[in-house]
């Protein structure tokens, strides 16, 4: 019986061992830590990347002029208008798509080629045109499209939009419900597709230098994949640590019982 108690007392410290080293610390769950340890008035000069349209974006555009008949060309109907604009479908619908050559087709002036260029430098390029056209006019232009993907270990994870010039991981991450305690803070990527390809950037947002990375600032169409910690892969596997720890007390409770008995 003695050998039992041996075995058995073995396998318990190491189910012990097993569970403590795969404990949630609290210095796992703290942001840009030494931030939060030390009052520290440091300047991070980090500035938001400037986007470039690319095919398939959806700008919203408003055109005044001295003619309203003209104006109403662009609008839409004005009192109808914001009530377009309320959702992804309406938005889709009235609003100007990027086309596969990076044209869009604005009435009166015509194919605009606007892939490439920065918001400004596409507004710019339709005031341009529109001189041609339109006498004294005034253009509003925005990015409408700017949708954004939040997965992995958060709360509520999806597809976002985002209706600020700016956005940063830290409130794409705020909008998806923050990291869940299984979430690898440490661990966080950031896909970025661009015209040239891929680009992928690795952040660990316990450490205040995120707020100099390229990727604290994100751009439209970003995915950010948060990663699951240790102890989250241990918890999915404990029943099948339980079951196999039960299966080889058992075994060897048999193997000394008839060792016992011979």
């Amino acid at each position: 019986m003695n050998r039992i108690k041996i075995h058995n007392g073995g396998l318990i410290l190491l189910l012990g061992v097993l569970l403590f080293s795969n404990c949630t610390r609290k210095s796992q769950l703290i942001y840009m830590q030494e931030i939060a340890v030390n009052d520290t008035s440091e300047v991070f000069d980090n500035k938001p990347l400037s986007y470039q349209i690319q095919a398939q974006d959806i700008l919203y555009i408003k055109v005044f002029t001295v003619d309203p008949e003209v104006s109403e060309l662009f609008n839409v109907g004005s009192e109808q208008s914001q009530q377009m604009y309320q959702n992804e479908t309406s938005l889709f619908i009235n609003g100007y798509v990027v086309n596969d050559s990076g044209y869009i087709d604005l009435p009166v002036i015509g194919d605009v080629k606007v892939a490439g260029l920065t918001v400004t430098e596409a507004k710019e390029e339709v005031e341009k045109l529109s001189i041609k056209y339109l006498k004294n006019a005034s253009i509003t232009l925005k990015l409408i499209s700017f949708k954004f993907t939040v997965i992995g270990e958060v709360n509520n994870p999806g597809v976002f939009r985002n209706f600020n010039n700016q956005l940063t991981v830290l409130e794409a991450i705020g909008m998806a419900g923050d990291i869940s305690p299984y979430g690898n803070r440490k661990e966080v990527l950031v896909v970025r597709p661009t015209r040239a390809g891929t680009i992928t950037y690795r952040l660990d947002l316990t450490d205040k230098n995120i707020l100099a990375s390229p990727a604290f600032f994100l751009l439209p169409n970003d995915l950010v994949y948060v990663e699951p910690i240790r102890s989250k892969i241990f918890e999915l596997n404990l029943p099948t640590i339980s079951l196999a720890l039960s299966s080889v007390s058992t075994i060897i409770l048999i193997l000394n019982y008839v060792r016992l008995n011979n």
